[in-house]
């Protein structure tokens, strides 16, 4: 027998091996049920349309999963915050003894403890009043008082001197977060929520939230 016919000879053993090995590969997997492969979640085209859309989710989850979205120490901050703009002209028609209370305020941000039961008692009154059945959509804020959310100019002289600080902390939240108007079909009204970007696993915090 010649060379070639010897390589030859080894060439069709080598090919008959791997159409062997194909055949009981492709048998096995023909006789194995195989796992349908999950489509990713959708997933918001930005951090406002995820605000909304995690809003709308923790609405219906329960209290629990509605307080998680926030940070109380900054809503404490915020509050008192906004009590200054107010008496400054901002929120018209403020009540004489609202009017006082406002400018007893020295600055000093409400606890978060504090702000953690105010904010929960919006939970019914404000978030599932506008959630309802969802269908929820992200926007700009309707009012605006929804709007102005998301500034803070400097304040008059002689404000007290707290108030800068809390000023500074909001423009920084806000240059990282925004105001997002939230609208649901399956609800009635809408909400102006204000939130500020963080290193966790959601991205972000919400620092307030407004009937809208």
């Amino acid at each position: 027998m010649g060379q070639s016919s010897v390589t030859s000879g080894r060439l069709a053993g080598v090919r008959l091996r791997l159409a062997l090995g194909l055949a009981l590969t492709l048998g096995a997997l023909a006789g194995c049920p195989q796992k349908a492969i999950k489509a990713p979640s959708p997933t918001p085209a930005n951090l406002p349309a995820k605000v909304v859309a995690d809003f709308e989710a923790a609405i219906k989850s329960g209290p629990d999963a509605y307080a998680a979205l926030f940070d109380f120490a900054a809503v404490g901050e915020m509050e008192i915050l906004l009590h200054r703009y107010d008496l400054n002209g901002r929120l018209v028609n403020l009540d004489d003894k609202t009017k006082a209370d406002f400018a007893a305020e020295d600055g000093t941000p409400y606890a978060a403890e504090r702000e953690r039961r105010n904010v929960g008692y919006f939970y019914k009154t404000l978030g599932q009043r506008t959630v309802g059945t969802g269908s929820c959509t992200a926007g700009a804020p309707r009012t605006n008082y929804g709007k102005l959310l998301a500034s803070y100019p400097p304040l008059p002289e002689g404000t007290p001197p707290k108030y800068e600080t809390l000023r500074v902390h909001a423009n920084e939240w806000l240059a990282k977060g925004g105001v997002v108007g939230m609208k649901c079909t399956g609800g009635r009204g809408g909400l102006a929520l204000v939130y500020t970007a963080r290193n966790n696993a959601r991205g972000y915090e919400l620092i307030t939230l407004y009937d809208d």
